[in-house]
């Protein structure tokens, strides 16, 4: 798998992807509508980690991976290709 991901930053908007210090990629997803509609999403097996009622603290993502955060990146500006 080859990833190419683009500038650091907070979480502003679904769709951003989080890189841990272990090495593991995560997207924040939403599903509009539900009492929960913003989820975290392993991209490594496709499981949504935690859902939230807003889009989450880096400080709630850590706690809920159990790993730091290594970045926060913007979707539009990344791509994932899978070999």
């Amino acid at each position: 798998m080859n990833v190419t991901i683009n500038r650091k930053r907070s979480i502003k908007e679904p769709g951003d992807l989080i890189s841990t210090k272990g090495n593991k990629l995560y997207a924040i997803i939403e599903d509009c509508g539900e009492k929960f509609p913003y989820h975290l999403l392993c991209l490594e097996t496709f499981t949504i980690i935690e859902s939230y009622d807003s889009l989450p603290s880096n400080q709630e993502i850590e706690e809920d991976i159990g790993d730091k955060l290594d970045g926060i990146y913007q979707h539009r500006d990344s791509h994932i290709t899978l070999n």
